[in-house]
């Protein structure tokens, strides 16, 4: 499963019938034209489903036992490399580091997940 995972199931804004370029599980982020998003649920290339792209609540992955704990309010950036959301910008924005939101809570160094407000409109806005 991505590094996703939408808690609120009422409010959301979605792409529908959106085709992956490869294969996705459920929760992985993308990028589709303008905005950064996750998928719904796992598809196959051939497959067209939705791409959410702005989330009130959502839990996304974290590192952990980095030094690097988040605190409610921090800009949230997708890292490609690393699968999850920093605080801290790696490599270029739009490429590397995507924007998609703020965190909605803290979370310690040695905590897995962050719940925050995913919002994919903005993803190559620096700080």
């Amino acid at each position: 499963m991505g590094p996703f995972h939408w808690k609120d199931n009422q409010i959301y804004d979605e792409l529908r019938n959106v085709a992956p370029v490869a294969a996705v599980e459920k929760g992985d982020c993308a990028v589709r034209q303008d905005c950064a998003g996750f998928w719904l649920k796992d598809l196959d290339a051939a497959e067209h489903g939705t791409f959410i792209y702005r989330c009130r609540q959502v839990l996304a992955n974290k590192k952990t036992g980095t030094g690097e704990a988040i605190l409610a309010g921090d800009r949230l950036y997708y890292i490609v490399a690393d699968d999850a959301v920093s605080p801290t910008v790696s490599g270029a924005i739009g490429t590397d580091s995507y924007f998609v939101g703020w965190a909605k809570e803290d979370a310690g160094e040695d905590v897995a997940t962050v719940l925050m407000n995913f919002d994919g409109t903005r993803y190559d806005q620096t700080a």
